[in-house]
């Protein structure tokens, strides 16, 4: 958990909390960042179950509670091949983005996380590439789940979209 770190926030209480308690209001949990209209549910204390925390009953009625609250909910889960916790995640909100760091994540293992999200009806709806040196770099990835492999279901089918004039920067490297 680093995203009270980032946002400068206590983590004394967050997430974990709250789908602990028989606590229904969400607003406690919910804490101001320096940017205007942004806020930040923490982690809080790690449990011994997060998983089942995530798969619960109280985390789906979370998502539709926070989902009629905000134009955008964005979630960050550990990474997909570490833990269950993503997947768990993944097949409860609108969309998935796979999260890759430059220069570090292997072309196998984003293509294993990637397969892994789709094969647990995760809906991805793309990709960030992470902690990028570059300040200009312009070489996207847009991945569509309109193909299909043998007509059993969705496949990522990569779409390269090049901003005019930019330099190519690889998404991942082998």
């Amino acid at each position: 958990p680093v995203q009270h770190q980032l946002f400068d926030v206590p983590n004394q209480t967050g997430l974990t909390n709250l789908l602990s308690s028989l606590d229904t209001n969400i607003d406690p949990y919910l804490k101001p960042t320096q940017t205007k209209n942004l806020y930040v549910i923490t982690s809080g204390t790690i449990p011994p179950n997060p998983s089942e925390l995530l798969g619960s009953q109280r985390m789906a009625d979370l998502i539709d509670a926070l989902r009629n609250m905000a134009d955008i909910v964005l979630y960050d889960s550990p990474p997909v091949l570490a833990v269950a916790d993503a997947l768990v995640l993944a097949n409860q909100v609108d969309g998935v983005a796979l999260v890759v760091q430059a220069k570090k994540t292997r072309l196998g293992g984003a293509r294993q996380a990637l397969m892994t999200l789709y094969q647990s009806g995760a809906n991805i709806i793309g990709g960030i590439l992470n902690r990028n040196k570059e300040k200009r770099s312009g070489y996207y990835y847009y991945y569509s789940s309109h193909s299909t492999v043998n007509g059993h279901g969705p496949t990522p089918s990569p779409v390269q979209v090049q901003p005019h004039r930019r330099k190519k920067v690889p998404l991942l490297r082998k």
